[in-house]
């Protein structure tokens, strides 16, 4: 409902109630790069603010990964039906798809992490650094230029990530592009690789101390 919220909000906010005066993808353009930095904004500061501000989750992981499932599966009404009205490539929708599903498995994970502490001061830190995270590619290429900023400060960024592959352009994504989405891809399948090892290490942990029965 949140994300459907924000999504819609963030609509009205860029196109307002009324189309532009002349219907082209080329006015479409930098608009929709604009929608896709707000959804970005979107998965990385406001979903964990969400999570982060509620009470603590018995089980971060598994409402991690269905918050996300459903997160990704509500963008797909946004990302598919704009090919109408935009010059991207099917391989630019599939590669901007990529990065929308990489941006919110890596938020994903890093709230798997986060929502089941008990620390009201470890929480806060959590959504400090995610908050780092998030804005670290945009004010480094505010500051430096985008030619300075490395490819992996822009993959673990979610609204840069999807501020590159919405650009308006009608060009196949180019070998930097892919080299920025395996980037993360990669980060998001490490920190779930960590997010289930650290589950499996505290759970084996626990049936030791007889916590918890090793049946359930």
């Amino acid at each position: 409902m949140c994300s459907a919220l924000w999504v819609f909000l963030s609509w009205v906010f860029i196109f307002g109630w009324h189309p532009p005066v002349q219907s082209q993808s080329a006015s479409y353009g930098p608009s929709l790069n604009l929608l896709y930095v707000s959804v970005g904004i979107g998965i990385a500061i406001g979903w964990p603010l969400l999570r982060l501000s509620a009470r603590p989750i018995p089980k971060p992981a598994m409402q991690a990964a269905l918050d996300g499932l459903a997160i990704f599966m509500l963008l797909q009404i946004v990302v598919w039906p704009l090919r109408l009205v935009t010059s991207w490539t099917l391989s630019r929708a599939l590669a901007l798809d990529g990065a929308l599903a990489a941006a919110v498995a890596l938020t994903g994970a890093l709230l798997a992490l986060s929502t089941g502490d008990l620390r009201p001061r470890a929480r806060s830190f959590a959504m400090a650094a995610m908050v780092v995270i998030a804005l670290l590619a945009p004010i480094s290429t505010w500051m430096f230029g985008a030619e300075h900023v490395p490819a992996f400060v822009e993959a673990i960024s979610p609204p840069a990530l999807l501020a590159r592959f919405s650009a308006p352009k009608p060009l196949d994504p180019d070998a930097a592009d892919l080299r920025v989405l395996q980037g993360a891809v990669a980060a998001a399948a490490a920190l779930w690789v960590f997010v289930c090892l650290s589950r499996l290490l505290g759970r084996r942990a626990a049936v030791r101390q007889g916590a918890v029965d090793p049946l359930s």
